[in-house]
């Protein structure tokens, strides 16, 4: 009986130790980790992670060149407004030059351009020659001065069918222009006055500077400098 049990014992001792020997499956080792051996991931578990960032940094690199694209337009578009809006508002035909560039030359709303780099207004209303001069202040301007008959004549162009305060006064020193500059004694025949009327107009009739009483009411021209762009 104790030999049958020993005999049993035996055998399926020598069967463990058969199990215990038996060779692993190929396909099982391929497969296994074993990280702390060296062991590193197969090719075909990374290559998905791979593409996805190719992808990813292919359309990071699509987009900024789309939007360096959508830039430079929006550069180009926008220096084209500007000169388009410098055209409508720069006055034509200035041909006034400063440092080798083209001037453009910009009036208030309601003043009038020549040439130049002056602006012009004429008033509608009649007022005395001092508060005629009053308002040119106002615009931060002066009445006219007209002490080139270039200048006299370009002004009679554009003036209506009126006489005109103008920045000519008497005073205790004699004729001065309103920036306090002395009338030239040098005679100009545009030019006629009398020590007993006061203040300078312009009449248009015959293109000449005639003196008048300061409290008579006249249309008057105001003049300042125009805003210049480069």
């Amino acid at each position: 009986m104790s030999s049958q049990i020993m005999h049993t014992n035996t055998e399926e001792e020598d069967g463990y130790s058969n199990l215990n020997h038996l060779p692993q499956h190929p396909a099982r080792h391929y497969m296994s980790l074993n990280i702390s051996k060296g062991h590193s991931l197969p090719f075909a578990v990374w290559w998905p992670v791979i593409f996805t960032l190719f992808a990813l940094c292919l359309a990071l690199t699509i987009g900024m060149i789309v939007l360096g694209l959508k830039d430079s337009k929006a550069s180009a578009g926008h220096n084209e407004n500007l000169q388009g809006l410098k055209e409508r508002l720069c006055l034509m035909g200035d041909a006034n030059r400063r440092n080798d560039r083209s001037a453009c030359s910009l009036c208030p709303v309601n003043w009038k351009w020549v040439g130049g780099d002056t602006c012009f207004y004429f008033s509608e209303k009649e007022a005395t020659w001092q508060e005629s001069e009053d308002f040119c202040f106002s615009q931060n301007a002066t009445l006219l001065m007209l002490k080139r008959k270039s200048k006299l004549i370009s002004i009679s162009q554009i003036s209506q069918k009126q006489s005109y305060w103008i920045g000519l006064s008497y005073g205790f020193d004699g004729w001065s222009w309103i920036d306090d500059t002395k009338l030239s004694t040098k005679r100009m025949a545009w030019i006629d006055l009398s020590s007993k009327q006061n203040c300078a107009y312009l009449s248009y009739r015959k293109s000449r500077v005639y003196s008048a009483n300061c409290y008579k009411k006249y249309p008057w021209i105001c003049e300042k400098a125009a805003v210049q762009l480069i």
